[in-house]
């Protein structure tokens, strides 16, 4: 059996030689090809072949790419999300899926909570106008303390965030499609349902995957709901927002601002919200820490490893 693996993403492909040692403690073998940035899909064709494992950051891994992957065994996404993956067309196949479920729960929750304490303290804007030789006037904004924050997608990385809320003495309220009375029981959050929680909430934040179900879940009727004194963090994935309704939103001042990290195409060839001063961007940063990228390296390298050897993954999705 080959136990070849092949590192496309390029945040760990720096590190090969570290990488290499422990796929060779563990039978396997890193596999040493030129990847060209940005990855087209005819590119991925000629990469995948003769691979037995494959470590992808956000290359599209389509059902075109697939088919030339003639020994493909395992994938394993470099972070939590895996939408750039067909998961379908690899089960059809025999392929395993994993992903880094929970290496980056920490570093997402504090980037939506670092765009929360921005958006309401006006940081960005001040911090342009001191650089541009200016000193006030300093607009006024809430506190955190005693506001509202509803969490759209009680999971590792939601969770983490909510504990947050509750360390800045914020009411907790949250949403998902299985409700973890335990957890939340325990630490004073409420669950209800998505439109009660956009009703009462001062801050949204959004951690859903990517789904059938959660793409375009915030369009022009959820951002109608929500309080015009309120902010929309979207950490998760791009498309959970109508990026027209959103914009159209933020132009009428249906609400306060917005701190964003993901968008409807990345890197957006020509993104809208550049111009509102009361949004923040990131360019998909969320999970961009050296604890969660570490944490990330040696779950994706074991998934993959585990695999090969017959082992179970720890993150397996399909």
């Amino acid at each position: 059996m080959g136990k070849d693996v092949l590192i496309l993403t390029s945040k760990f492909r720096g590190r090969a030689d570290v990488a290499a040692e422990f796929l060779e403690q563990r039978g396997c073998r890193l596999v040493e090809r030129e990847v060209v940035y940005p990855v087209t899909e005819d590119h991925l064709c000629e990469l995948v072949r003769d691979v037995d494992g494959l470590i992808t950051g956000l290359e599209p891994i389509t059902a075109r790419v697939l088919s030339h992957a003639n020994r493909l065994k395992v994938i394993s996404a470099a972070g939590v999300g895996f939408d750039h993956i067909d998961v379908e067309e690899a089960t059809r196949r025999g392929i395993a899926v994993c992903n880094c479920h929970g290496c980056n729960n920490h570093s997402v929750a504090e980037l939506a909570f670092g765009m929360m304490i921005g958006l309401s303290r006006s940081i960005y804007t001040l911090d342009r106008q001191i650089r541009n030789g200016g000193w006030g006037p300093v607009p006024f904004g809430p506190e955190l303390w005693d506001k509202t924050l509803g969490i759209v997608g009680l999971g590792r990385v939601g969770r983490s965030t909510a504990l947050l809320g509750r360390a800045f003495g914020m009411r907790v309220l949250a949403t998902d499609i299985v409700w973890d009375m335990t957890f939340a029981n325990e630490h004073g959050i409420s669950y209800v349902p998505l439109e009660r929680l956009l009703r009462e909430s001062d801050f949204v934040s959004l951690h859903v995957p990517l789904t059938p179900q959660t793409r375009h879940l915030i369009d022009e009727r959820a951002l109608a709901l929500m309080k015009p004194t309120a902010y929309l963090i979207n950490t998760s994935r791009g498309p959970v927002v109508k990026e027209s309704a959103l914009v159209d939103a933020l132009h009428a001042g249906r609400i306060a601002g917005a701190g964003l990290d993901v968008f409807e195409v990345e890197p957006h060839p020509n993104n809208p919200y550049v111009e509102f001063d009361n949004v923040i961007l990131t360019p998909h940063i969320g999970g961009s820490t050296h604890d969660a990228s570490e944490r990330a390296f040696y779950l994706a390298l074991t998934n993959v490893a585990n695999v090969l050897n017959g082992e179970p993954a720890h993150c397996q999705v399909n």
